[in-house]
């Protein structure tokens, strides 16, 4: 079983794929197994890199309180000890905090950035609507499986929950089999209401694509117009009629803007 050792715990990652290194990393709550629709798609041009963070499915993790960055530094040493020391880096929501904070941090691991579906924290953060923020409460806070999958209905868009309803039973059944404990939900969350980089977006220097749903209620477009006018030379792709899990309701059109973006950047 790969595991990487770090400062008394142990994250857990797989590979797939040969090639330069990409690294995906996944947001609040979630595991390395809700890639089911990327894994296949890049892994034909890339070594992609999947991984748990702290405290999920068979990854360990060091005591709460936890930040960003601190997670961040878990992404570091995996691109360090698995990829070479250098990686493409693609984040979804929380994930793409930490990619932020890695790009920030340690811009020597990030070869190329994809941000999808986050948002720059602190008080520049365009907020969801208030009906939004009270169902994705329950994800946050539910102590029962069954609370929590009901707050992910957040997660997508109006569109896939009335008329695609395979697409969240699927992405459910995967959740629930590495169930997210409600400590780590906590302590992840906690991590995001401090974190904010909007003063330091323009410090980034990796070649980065902002990718968004355009029917994201949780983390509104605004968000995505905001990273990709603070990050010097950026690119924005808004993918129509998909919400926050945009790389799970429309894995064809989210699939083929990271493959060109990364085909773009130079070898």
């Amino acid at each position: 079983m790969p595991l990487l050792e770090l400062d008394g715990y142990r994250l857990y990652y797989e590979t797939h794929g040969q090639g330069f290194p990409l690294v995906l990393i996944r947001g609040l709550g979630s595991n390395m197994e809700h890639w089911y629709e990327q894994v296949p798609a890049f892994s034909r041009d890339y070594q992609v890199i999947t991984f748990n963070n702290r405290g999920i499915g068979r990854s360990s993790a060091p005591a709460l309180p936890w930040s960003i960055k601190q997670m961040a530094g878990d992404v570091a040493a995996l691109i360090e000890g698995v990829a070479g020391g250098r990686a493409h880096v693609l984040g979804i929501s929380m994930g793409g905090m930490i990619a932020q904070e890695l790009a920030l941090a340690w811009p020597q691991r990030v070869a190329g950035l994809v941000l999808t579906a986050t948002h720059c924290g602190g008080a520049h953060k365009v907020m969801p609507t208030d009906e939004t923020m009270e169902l994705f409460a329950k994800m946050v806070n539910g102590t029962t499986v069954a609370e929590q999958m009901e707050g992910r209905k957040a997660l997508f868009s109006l569109e896939t929950l009335d008329n695609r309803p395979e697409v969240l039973e699927r992405y459910t059944q995967v959740a629930a089999a590495y169930a997210c404990p409600p400590e780590v939900m906590q302590g992840q969350w906690e991590a995001i209401q401090e974190f904010d980089t909007y003063e330091r977006l323009p410090q980034i220097s990796a070649p980065t694509l902002v990718l968004a749903g355009a029917d994201d209620r949780l983390v509104p477009q605004g968000n995505a117009d905001i990273l990709a006018e603070r990050i010097p030379g950026a690119k924005l792709v808004l993918i129509p009629q998909a919400g926050h899990q945009l790389v799970i309701e429309e894995p064809r059109q989210t699939n083929a803007a990271v493959l060109k973006f990364l085909a773009s950047l130079p070898a």
